[in-house]
């Protein structure tokens, strides 16, 4: 029986299907059989190339540091990425002295990429975790400069993370600075365009919280200095109190952008609660400046310096600079004060809850503070002209005995009782506002300030005087002349008193009237002794008692 046409198209159909099959088939095993081998010569090539091999990373990290880098333990990793992981890490910088200790360390290298990568971005590694990192920097200055790079390297590190870590960083006299990493994440990091960072640690001096972020690089080997470098800080609850005599909680924000051997900085300062301890008073203070650092050296210029204490502002520029030889750095500043409060400044120095005088100041002066280690009030060389406009004592029984000088200096009597029950002078002879024209020379070393050419006048009396004041025990010890426009006698006080000393006008007579009197001031700030020096002896007498 004839077959169907049907059954002739489907039989064809059959037959056509797995011929198809069978030539995909041929094609499929040629192609598998294709991607083996080219599987195996890549796995070969891989091998012979892999760039996580214990010698390969090796080399990477040398070359990269200039040192010798070893490990105590490494292996591979294939799967799920490729990579390494190295334990007890150390990088000897080289050409430096013996026995010092390694200048890195870490517990834990750890290294991740994709394979991917490795096709499409050689040299591209996606992620770096450092584990237990300490990093050991010598004194500024005796670490050998890295050699220039003949062959920089191409490596391209998506993330760099290093949490945990510390720094310390040798001097050349005292404990080394230690630094306390609490985060640390590098992002894009290359030779060619540098790294973005965002780290977080505890200052070691003052110690305090810092955290930066912004952008390092590219680094210029040929020249460090010329390394760009940007970026925004904030510095809080720094703990001033580790430095000798002074006290407070600082809190400092930043924004920096230059290079590393000129990085400009535009920030604020502020101290609440700033106290030099021997006063035992807080005053507020607040900053705002505009400097330039050295990072290679540490050095600071500070080109522009306001600062408010209290009400009254002061202009200050300077440096912070190393010495010759190993003492270390010096603070040198040039300051300015124009029309400022006296009693916002002396409040600094003065633990009392009002400053003993009051008035308009105005003076400049250059102050230095060396790093001999001493408290700050020791340390703090100054020397400067000021003068005070409208000056005034604000405690009562000074302002009496001045204001009893000032009558007696014009040959009028005088009554202490009926000052006391407030039947004195009218208001426009307020013994408040007696002193003007307050001007001289001082020189603050070794807690003491000595003031030259110190004057001032009260009415009916001017006053030139020499001496030194202590600000570590407040001894004073002035010495001088008071000229008057009444004679001697009656600046005694008159009545009686003149008859007496009617025999002493010639004496300390004044051309063409007045009296000229040599005079005195002893004891302590809280207990001043003044009296009259007619004899050298007797100065020289009071000078032993004070030395003893």
């Amino acid at each position: 029986m004839a077959e169907s046409h049907a059954a002739v198209i489907e039989r064809s159909t059959a037959k056509q299907t797995r011929r198809f099959f069978a030539g995909r088939g041929r094609w499929l095993a040629g192609a598998g059989i294709v991607i083996v081998v080219l599987a195996a010569i890549g796995l070969v090539l891989l091998a012979r190339h892999w760039p996580f091999s214990r010698q390969a990373v090796i080399e990477d990290l040398q070359e990269d540091f200039h040192g010798t880098v070893t490990f105590s333990k490494f292996h591979t990793t294939i799967f799920p990425h490729p990579g390494c992981v190295a334990e007890g890490a150390t990088l000897v910088r080289a050409g430096m002295p013996s026995g010092l200790p390694p200048f890195a360390t870490a517990d834990k290298f750890i290294v991740r990429a994709h394979y991917w990568d490795m096709v499409l971005r050689p040299g591209f590694v996606a992620n770096m975790e450092v584990q237990g990192l300490k990093v050991h920097v010598p004194p500024i200055g005796t670490m050998p400069p890295a050699p220039p790079d003949q062959n920089p390297s191409t490596i391209r590190v998506g993330e760099i993370i290093a949490n945990n870590a510390a720094l310390e960083i040798a001097r050349r006299e005292g404990d080394p600075l230690e630094f306390a990493i609490h985060s640390m994440k590098f992002e894009s990091v290359s030779r060619k365009d540098g790294f973005s960072y965002d780290v977080t640690f505890l200052n070691a001096l003052p110690p305090g919280e810092i955290q930066s972020r912004g952008h390092f690089g590219p680094w210029n080997s040929d020249n460090p200095g010329q390394t760009p470098v940007s970026g925004t800080y904030k510095f809080e609850h720094a703990f001033l109190g580790v430095f000798g005599g002074i006290d407070g909680v600082l809190s400092s924000h930043d924004n920096f952008q230059g290079t590393l051997s000129q990085i400009e900085t535009h920030g604020s300062v502020e101290i609440p609660d700033f106290k030099i301890l021997h006063a035992g008073r807080s005053s507020p203070l607040a900053s705002d400046f505009h400097a330039f650092v050295d990072a290679l050296n540490g050095d600071v210029r500070l080109d522009h310096v306001e600062t408010i204490v209290v009400r009254t502002k002061v202009l200050a520029r300077g440096s912070v600079a190393d010495l010759p030889g190993p003492r270390g750095k010096e603070v040198s500043l040039d300051l300015n004060v124009n029309k400022g409060r006296l009693q916002d400044l002396l409040r600094l120095f003065i633990g009392e809850a009002h400053s003993p005088v009051a008035g308009v100041i105005s003076f400049r002066a250059h102050a230095t503070v060396p790093p001999e280690g001493r408290p700050f009030e020791q340390e703090v060389v100054l020397v400067g002209d000021f003068g005070i406009d409208d000056g005034r004592f604000t405690k009562p029984e000074t302002q009496e005995k001045i204001a009893g000088l000032s009558e007696r200096a014009q040959g009028k009597k005088t009554d202490d009782k009926d000052k006391k029950n407030g039947q004195g002078d009218d208001e426009d002879e307020d013994p408040s506002r007696v002193i003007s024209g307050l001007k001289g020379h001082v020189v603050l070393k070794n807690g003491v300030a000595t003031l030259t050419d110190l004057a001032f006048t009260i009415p009916g009396a001017e006053a030139n005087v020499h001496g030194t004041f202590n600000l570590l025990n407040e001894k004073i010890d002035f010495h001088g002349t008071l000229k008057t426009d009444a004679e001697f006698s009656k600046v005694g006080g008159g009545g009686v008193k003149s008859f007496f000393l009617k025999p002493f006008d010639a004496i300390f007579k004044k051309k063409p009237v007045g009296a000229e009197i040599p005079v005195k001031m002893t004891g302590t700030y809280r207990k001043p002794e003044p009296g009259l020096e007619i004899t050298g002896g007797k100065k020289d007498t009071d000078s032993k008692k004070e030395k003893k």
